[in-house]
């Protein structure tokens, strides 16, 4: 799906929830929106914003319809916009669906991708990235708490927090790039304590930020437990090909909880169990276990040559989907790991996996896998975490640098701008835009 040809074609699709109904929604984005509804509904549309009544033909049959014609660029895409409101049925929605695109074939009418509605919106400038994820949560929402946070996001509340980040990066990016610019003698250059004061409350915001964006959403994203050293990191980076997760033999060097996708699945690597964990690593398990709370499940990764059960909530109160034994090729040959002490009966019950990260043993079996039980997971919030704990991230190091230099600053800085940029939507690659749209329902 890209973004520079989905204009130049017209798109249908069923955009009420699926079954039976007292009125099901056809909606029709594009140039030829009104001529293609045309060929199903009379009388004549208008080249004007209007409700019309009229009837919709059936196999032969006229059925009582109306239609709302909402010409571009006041509509919900931009582009001329169309809805067919029909009486409910599955059955009538599909042989009136089934008429318009034989029909309309000539006309380029065709059938709405998942999410193509609002990727055109998108496009259009009608709506950025978070407002977008707001659509999502909103299509997902579980009770009134969410339902209030995606019309917040819809109406444009996580995209005014954005811009006020934006703003005041921008305002301590101007000063440093003065005090630059400038000698000493025109601008005297101003104290780190001055930066370190308007930086606060940006790296506060971002925080709070973060804090309020899902985590995940039922029926997807997986969270990786077990202990530390047991080879989740070693696991994620073989799954993706590429050193995405730092490794080291030291336990504990995993501390922050990284989101990875594998195909159709989004695993989170998180810190590993401690027998005396310290602070920092305490703070890091109790983030990890609120996550864990909110992920769909949780897979247990243990070290095939030292198979230490998970932590008790792990194994008792988390829902386990599958486990993972890692380090096999460091078994004796033929030779299946024993089970970790007293979990050898909760084991008959799951799926397991024997891998290995140096040879690529299992890998293929457990990716198949991942696919198939993550391929639900919608995760509403989630494109942007990423480019928003990056900007978290660039703002810790430039206060770590408010000794160092302005020039330094105001390096961290720039990036911190371009990642809210790419929350924003505003310099997002193609590619993300169809991961982002893809989990979007057809009709969206």
């Amino acid at each position: 799906m890209r973004a520079d040809t989905m204009p130049a074609d017209t798109i249908v699709a069923e955009s009420s929830a699926p079954g039976a109904g007292e009125r099901a929604v056809l909606r029709l984005s594009g140039p030829r929106a009104r001529d293609a509804a045309a060929l199903v509904f009379a009388p004549v549309l208008p080249d004007r914003r209007a409700q019309i009544d009229g009837d919709v033909e059936v196999r032969g049959h006229r059925l009582p319809a109306f239609a709302l014609v909402m010409p571009g660029p006041r509509s919900f895409t931009g582009e001329d916009v169309v809805e067919l409101h029909l009486p409910g049925g599955a059955l009538l929605v599909r042989c009136v669906l089934d008429a318009l695109l034989a029909r309309g074939e000539r006309l380029g009418l065709r059938a709405a991708l998942a999410g193509e509605f609002t990727a055109r919106a998108f496009t259009n400038g009608r709506l950025d990235l978070a407002a977008a994820e707001g659509i999502l949560m909103l299509l997902h929402a579980q009770g009134a708490q969410q339902v209030a946070a995606a019309v917040q996001w819809v109406g444009g509340g996580l995209s005014n927090a954005i811009d006020a980040l934006r703003d005041g990066l921008h305002d301590v990016l101007a000063a440093l790039e003065a005090g630059l610019d400038f000698t000493d003698e025109e601008l005297p250059a101003a104290p780190a304590a001055q930066f370190r004061a308007q930086l606060d409350p940006i790296a506060a915001q971002l925080d709070e930020l973060l804090q309020h964006l899902p985590a995940a959403a039922p029926g997807g994203e997986l969270l990786l437990v077990g202990r530390s050293n047991a080879g989740k990191s070693s696991l994620c980076n073989a799954l993706l090909g590429r050193e995405a997760s730092l490794v080291d033999c030291a336990p504990g060097t995993t501390r922050d909880l990284l989101r990875h996708e594998v195909g159709g699945a989004v695993l989170w690597d998180a810190p590993g169990d401690l027998d005396a964990p310290g602070a920092a690593d305490a703070a890091a398990l109790a983030l990890r276990d609120r996550l864990a709370g909110r992920a769909a499940a949780v897979v247990w990764v243990v070290d095939a040559t030292a198979p230490v059960p998970p932590s008790p909530r792990a194994a008792g109160e988390w829902s386990c989907l599958g486990v993972v034994f890692t380090k096999v090729d460091l078994l004796p040959a033929g030779s299946p790991p024993p089970a970790p002490p007293g979990l050898a009966q909760r084991l008959t019950t799951l799926p397991q996996f024997f891998t290995s990260a140096r040879t690529g043993a299992g890998l293929v079996e457990l990716r198949a896998w991942l696919a198939r039980v993550g391929s639900a997971q919608v995760a509403p919030g989630a494109p942007l975490r990423e480019p928003l704990l990056a900007a978290q991230r660039a703002v810790a190091r430039a206060l770590d640098l408010a000794d160092a230099g302005a020039e330094l600053i105001a390096l961290e800085l720039q990036a911190a701008l371009r990642c809210l940029d790419d929350a924003a939507g505003r310099h997002s690659a193609e590619p993300l835009l169809d991961r982002i749209y893809g989990r979007f329902c057809l009709g969206k």
